[in-house]
């Protein structure tokens, strides 16, 4: 049988979770229900918050945060551009202002020295990214959101697993999003699941995702609300791949750290910086080609010829897409002065973003395809 090409993406769909959705399409009970409530339950314990509200998916997460937050249309958001789109759009949703700050050259996160410099009487909020499962430096924005009584918003859609201190992320700020995208550590197909401590936030949350219903149900509505739930098909999903979350991570750990020994030994490549006491949640493994003399491009089309898959992932940065160079087309742009995006400048970001690229990290590599990743890698770059 010939070897497959190695993946960079690789569902772990097993009986178990096929299992699991023949029982709830056998039931007929099709939306929200036992096994969404089932999720939430143990996501909420992964955390180690009071709740984890499951909806329709990342973005819809982003979006609900966004919505039940106190930020009004023009108030200023403090965010990085090197991310998804989805998460300067769930800003731009509720007609606030994404206000691009540049990255730590190391770590590739939000820069915490620049958020606070870029600080003025408009800005309401800062929405820092664990980029690729890396966490934030969250005590330190905690510190600055309480200090400047700042609005603080975790978008860890890519961070299941991703820890500071043994506190896993998503009770750092006043709400925190994932994803459950199908190329996530935790999956669903498409979902997306919220965690706060805050009582009053969760109910509004609860109620958004619903069209606004009072937590009785029917058809009496206390606000103007969205559908953004979970069906329990989906749910199930998740549901069962919370158990074996952890040694999925697991896998995508060890993996990571025999990329990292590899390429400590060749010469001007790198990777993100994982400072002391933070746990990466691995979601993607990238290669800093910022000091090599090859680049993503050659370097991708070489790898694979040896049968690896790779890609660049954000070599667009979210200023630099056309939504945000042409931002007057927006509609909330009738009503709210946004800047011009196209004078935006992220210097590391920018530099990063043309540098970096993605390897197969997925728990369904065997050691042989690890041993060949690696192998290609050093042919690659040496």
């Amino acid at each position: 049988m010939a070897s497959r090409k190695i993946p960079f993406v690789d569902p772990n769909i097993t009986e178990d979770e096929i299992i699991a959705v023949s029982e709830v399409l056998r039931s007929k009970n099709l939306v929200e229900g036992k096994r969404v409530r089932s999720f939430e339950r143990k996501f909420a314990k992964l955390c180690e918050t009071k709740y984890a509200i499951a909806c329709s998916n990342g973005t819809t997460a982003l979006h609900l945060a966004m919505e039940s937050s106190p930020l009004k249309p023009g108030d200023e958001v403090i965010t990085t551009p090197f991310t998804f789109i989805a998460t300067s759009n769930s800003i731009l949703f509720t007609g606030a202002v994404p206000k691009f700050v540049d990255i730590d050259p190391e770590t590739w996160n939000l820069d915490t020295e620049k958020t606070a410099e870029n600080i003025t009487e408009k800005t309401k909020a800062i929405m820092p990214v664990h980029i690729f499962g890396l966490p934030s430096n969250m005590p330190y924005f905690r510190d600055l959101a309480e200090d400047k009584d700042l609005y603080l918003i975790e978008d860890a859609a890519q961070a299941h697993g991703g820890k500071i201190n043994g506190k896993h992320v998503g009770g750092f700020g006043e709400v925190a999003t994932f994803s459950l995208y199908a190329t996530k550590n935790l999956i669903s197909g498409e979902g997306g699941i919220i965690t706060t401590n805050n009582d009053d936030l969760a109910t509004e949350i609860i109620s958004l995702k619903n069209h606004g219903r009072t937590p009785k149900g029917g058809y009496t509505h206390d606000r103007v609300g969205y559908n953004a739930r979970m069906s329990d098909v989906t749910g199930a999903i998740a549901d069962v791949q919370m158990d074996k979350l952890a040694s999925m991570l697991k896998k995508r750990k060890d993996i990571a750290e025999i990329y990292r020994k590899t390429i400590d030994e060749i010469t001007n490549i790198s990777f993100q910086k994982v400072p002391k006491g933070y746990e990466h949640g691995n979601y993607i493994f990238a290669i800093d080609t910022r000091r090599h003399s090859k680049k993503p491009t050659e370097a991708i089309k070489e790898l694979n010829e040896f049968g690896v898959m790779a890609r660049p992932i954000y070599s667009t940065l979210s200023y630099q897409q056309n939504n945000f160079k042409n931002i007057q087309d927006w509609r909330w742009a009738t009503f709210v002065n946004y800047p011009n995006y196209n004078l935006t400048k992220c210097p590391n970001a920018e530099e990063i973003a043309i540098n970096h690229f993605e390897i197969p990290v997925v728990p369904s590599l065997s050691s042989n395809e690890v041993e060949k990743v690696q192998q290609a890698i050093t042919e690659v770059f040496s």
